[in-house]
């Protein structure tokens, strides 16, 4: 192989799909394969209308109350596969990098080393998010076999947490030579200088932060409670939601809450920027997470990230370096401890915002996981492409 090889980027992730969070990955996922890797390929997405399987989805509900997941489907899959084996059969590449690929990769009738990426197996999400919660048997065999088959035919599967690369040896018996572990990067376009950002000090007021999607899946209800903790204890407190919603009956002056920001506007993006520089603490007590990649961007902007022990968290967060992690049953008064602590504490807060800075800076970046993902590429393609299972034996 080249010292530049040819990567082929394998991907079911619609570009319409707008400011998705996989779409900005995604994107992130290009700009270092191409700045350490090899020259990059983009092959997706493959022109399969989802519609009909959606609408699958959406009968599966309304007829038994289960889940049905078209991603892990093989007939979905093979329909994808079909279309990016015509692309892969008229080029010349060295390598295919599939990211969330595996109801494809199984299907792919290549030879070529396969570099997979998934933040967890099937076995983890399968009842642990919603979405992949009660499913219907077809979805419940097919989520672990495909899971099964494709890390039988990958040379190398990057994970971003022990949690997931644990759980592919353990419950895949995935050949653990072929795994490797470090975190993604923060989704910032430009991510703040350390002179910006640093020092930071605990003003007259306690300003918390949490960005997500959905107010029960990321923790909404603990961080409120903490809010009110905080206050019932004399402090000065805020608490700014983004991205999401709370329930009816939720609401405080001390709380405010912003439903969608969208960072490709500039006036959004200098709010949203502003945000984190103001704020003195990121919170998401998430009741399921994967890969939280918005901690990486707190700790972008020296924040220090009050995060749940659940998922893949703890290979994001570490005690006392860049944030604290709680047990799953901590409630707002557990974390307002943690804050009061640091209140009272101004140099230990101080000295926490700059480890998180530099946990973002050697870390948790997209050059450090291009970097790590390079090494990884060029120490084990040289031996593991000898003994990959052809298409037709996985």
């Amino acid at each position: 192989m080249s010292s530049a090889p040819r990567v082929a980027f394998v991907h079911q992730i619609d570009p319409a799909a707008g400011t998705s969070s996989w779409l900005v990955t995604l994107r992130f996922f290009r700009r270092a394969f191409e700045r350490y890797v090899g020259e990059v390929t983009d092959l997706g997405p493959a022109p399969v209308d989802p519609r009909p399987y959606r609408l699958a989805r959406k009968m599966t509900r309304i007829i038994t109350g289960r889940n049905y997941s078209f991603h892990h489907d093989p007939a979905f899959g093979r329909r994808v596969a079909a279309y990016f084996n015509r692309q892969l059969s008229g080029e010349q590449f060295d390598l295919i990098f599939a990211p969330g690929g595996s109801a494809i990769i199984p299907f792919l009738r290549t030879d070529l080393p396969i570099v997979g990426y998934s933040d967890a197996t099937w076995r983890l999400v399968c009842n642990y998010y919603h979405d992949y919660t009660n499913v219907v048997r077809r979805t419940a065999r097919w989520g672990n076999e495909l899971e099964r088959l494709m890390l039988r035919r990958v040379a190398i599967m990057l994970y971003p947490s022990e949690w997931a690369a644990a759980s592919a040896v353990r419950h895949y018996a995935a050949d653990p030579a072929r795994i490797t572990v470090n975190f993604i990067g923060a989704n910032l376009e430009h991510p703040p200088a350390r002179e910006h950002v640093l020092p930071r000090s605990l003003g007259a007021g306690i300003r918390l932060l949490l960005v997500g999607y959905s107010w029960e899946m990321k923790g909404g209800d603990i961080a409120y409670e903490t809010l009110l903790a905080l206050l019932d204890r004399g402090y000065d407190a805020y608490l700014t939601v983004v991205g999401c919603t709370p329930p009816d009956g939720i609401s405080h002056p001390r709380l405010e809450i912003i439903p969608s920001l969208d960072k490709r506007k500039p006036k959004d993006a200098g709010r949203f920027n502003r945000l984190w520089r103001e704020s003195d603490f990121f919170i998401l007590p998430s009741r399921c997470e994967a890969a939280g990649v918005s901690y990486c961007e707190a700790n972008a902007y020296a924040l220090p990230a009050l995060a749940t022990d659940t998922g893949g968290v703890s290979s994001i967060v570490r005690s006392g370096v860049n944030g604290f992690i709680l047990p799953p049953d901590a409630r707002g008064e557990r974390y307002a401890d943690v804050i009061a602590g640091l209140a009272a504490d101004p140099e230990r807060y101080r000295a926490l915002c700059e480890s998180s800075r530099a946990e973002f800076e050697t870390r948790l970046n997209w050059d450090a996981w291009g970097v790590a993902v390079a090494r990884a590429i060029a120490g084990h393609m040289p031996y593991l492409r000898e003994r990959l299972p052809r298409y037709d034996e996985a």
